[in-house]
């Protein structure tokens, strides 16, 4: 009958040990979250119009700055112009990316995920090394005085071509 009393008596330090082992696992797991979410966070840019300054996408070549140089009506929609800098020494070829789009409500946020519209873009010309490059993309549905924001996520590099000397 002692025997396992003295069986567990051994066992109690290793079980309550468990315990901090599940907080551990709980808190790197946490920590991980955290990074996922980072990671994902820099790799979709939300742009607003009149808004000064560019965001940047982190990509498999390094990051690209991406603003918006211009809206103008078009076609009961807006017309945008957007920016794209790259600060490789690569051009790349057939970038492509989700732009996706949506009013703002009467306070000034953003209009529920339903009321947003996308769509994929492909660059029509390669992205210079060391440059800006401006491309410039028609959203239907909203003109520029009800555009509150422009995503751009799911960037996609292309090919990249390295100059030779």
């Amino acid at each position: 009958m002692h025997r396992p009393i003295i069986c567990a008596l051994l066992l109690l330090p290793a079980l309550s040990g468990c315990g901090k082992t599940d907080e551990r696992l709980k808190a790197l797991e946490d920590r991980i979250g955290k990074l996922e979410q980072t990671a994902a966070s820099r790799q979709t840019v939300t742009l607003k119009p009149g808004a000064a300054g560019y965001g940047l996408l982190e990509s498999d070549m390094g990051r690209i700055a991406v603003t918006i140089a211009n809206i103008e009506p078009y076609a009961g929609g807006s017309r945008v112009t957007l920016d794209f800098g790259n600060p490789s020494a690569a051009r790349l070829s057939g970038m492509k990316a989700r732009i996706e789009w949506g009013g703002n409500d009467a306070k000034g946020l953003p209009m529920a995920p339903t009321q947003a519209q996308s769509m994929a873009f492909t660059a029509p010309e390669p992205l210079p090394p060391g440059s800006w490059k401006q491309y410039v993309i028609d959203l239907p549905g909203v003109p520029p005085t009800q555009l509150g924001w422009l995503r751009v996520s799911a960037f996609e590099s292309g090919t990249v071509d390295l100059l030779s000397q």
